[in-house]
């Protein structure tokens, strides 16, 4: 047995051994990288230099002036005799960053001071606009000097409040010019608000700035200028759309104005004739009585066959059984109606044929009437020689003239 606390023959030993050294080389490297890795050539060129980049943070998160190093609120604005950190010590609503009074109550107009005109409020000898810290008594433009601690002196610094670079005269940097500081400011390159961070003013906090929100008081998107979405693009906004998919009209709550047409023909009911039959708008909404060919020859033989006695409204006796076949058609096709229309040629005097007309198609109306169908369903109507449908000037042509013509239709 081997007593041995190492043996290097033993392969767990081994192994163990390659393990520990790996890990001796890997924090020996750390603790070189970390913390004795300088730049020699700096220490002894500018050794001064070197300890002061090696203990002090020059950045400013928050812009406000005061490096990070010296800032107990790195990330938030704030003056230097409040470490850097934001606050309200006089209450009046006015943060102290903005307050030029931060230690005595004042108002927004006057920039959280009271009214200055003529007073020395901190009595130190400035009276006015001439008084710089207004509430803190001074002798440099009424600050103590370099009041910021930002190395320039009081009466130069237009800030002398608030820290800022020599080349922006004492004041924090603010590239757009809008009051504030472009540590803080959310739009550093486009003039604002400080109550929108910097940013231009955004009364619904939609993302859209009020300058170019077409609806500066309403949740909208960019892509509708600002205003709620309108998917349908009729005027009313989607979330009061009730129909946000169909174009519509304010007054039907963003719907379009559904119009009656019980049988859905495209025909309005206010203009169907036929409100409850799918019709073609030709024939005012109504469809075509649906005959067979034997049925229409029983039409068409009427029309071409039916004749009178000479100069009157006496229909003979072939021409009434012509007729009374139509009364036939009309009981098969109850809800059909049937339009009688008289014709006559040329001669005679013009009156005296609208009159012949109308008296021969009421009497074929009063025969089928005859037969049992209701007046009701029937018209008759006299045109006299206005509508020919050949030439009265041959005998041929008045003889075809000489007409009643009868219509089914629904």
């Amino acid at each position: 047995m081997n007593n041995s606390p190492f043996n290097f023959k033993n392969k767990k030993d081994r192994n163990d051994f390659f393990i520990a050294l790996l890990v001796i080389i890997f924090f020996g490297w750390l603790f070189y990288y970390f913390g004795y890795r300088t730049n020699d050539s700096d220490l002894t060129e500018n050794p001064i230099a070197a300890v002061a980049d090696s203990t002090t943070d020059l950045g400013d998160s928050d812009g406000d002036g005061i490096p990070n190093t010296l800032d107990t609120c790195p990330m938030q604005p704030g003056l230097a005799d409040s470490n850097g950190c934001p606050g309200d010590r006089d209450s009046d609503g006015i943060d102290d960053y903005y307050d030029r009074c931060p230690s005595t109550v004042g108002s927004k107009k006057n920039k959280g001071c009271p009214e200055l005109i003529g007073k020395d409020i901190d009595g130190d000898g400035f009276v006015g606009e001439d008084d710089l810290c207004p509430d803190v008594a001074g002798t440099e433009n009424g600050c103590p000097p370099d009041f910021d601690k930002d190395g320039i002196a009081n009466d130069v610094d237009e800030c002398p409040q608030q820290r800022g670079p020599a080349e922006n005269n004492g004041c924090p940097l603010d590239e757009d010019l809008d009051g504030v500081p472009d540590g803080i400011d959310k739009c550093p390159k486009v003039a604002g608000i400080k109550e929108n961070k910097g940013c231009p003013a955004d009364t619904d906090q939609d993302g859209v700035y009020d300058s170019e929100d077409r609806c500066p008081d309403l949740v909208g998107i960019a892509a509708n200028a600002g205003c709620p979405a309108d998917t349908d693009k009729d005027g009313v906004y989607d979330t009061e759309d009730k129909c946000p998919q169909e174009k519509g009209s304010v007054d039907n709550n963003g719907c379009p104005v559904k119009i009656a047409d019980k049988d859905g023909d495209g025909v309005p009911d206010t203009e169907d004739k036929c409100p409850e039959r799918a019709g073609p708008a030709a024939k005012n909404g109504c469809p075509e009585v649906e005959m067979t060919v034997a049925e229409k020859k029983v039409i068409s033989d009427a029309i071409s066959s039916v004749v009178f006695l000479p100069a009157s409204a006496n229909l003979t006796e072939y021409s009434k059984g012509l007729v009374i076949k139509i009364a036939d058609l009309m009981k098969k096709y109850p809800d059909a109606k049937l339009r009688i229309s008289g014709h006559t040629d040329s001669l005679g005097q013009e009156g005296d044929n609208l009159t012949l007309s109308k008296n021969r198609a009421a009497a074929c109306l009063n025969l089928l009437a005859s037969r049992g169908v209701d007046k009701g369903r029937m018209s008759s109507q006299g045109f006299g020689e206005a509508k020919p449908i050949a030439d009265n000037s041959t005998p041929a042509g008045r003889q075809k003239n000489r007409r009643v013509e009868f219509e089914l239709y629904y």
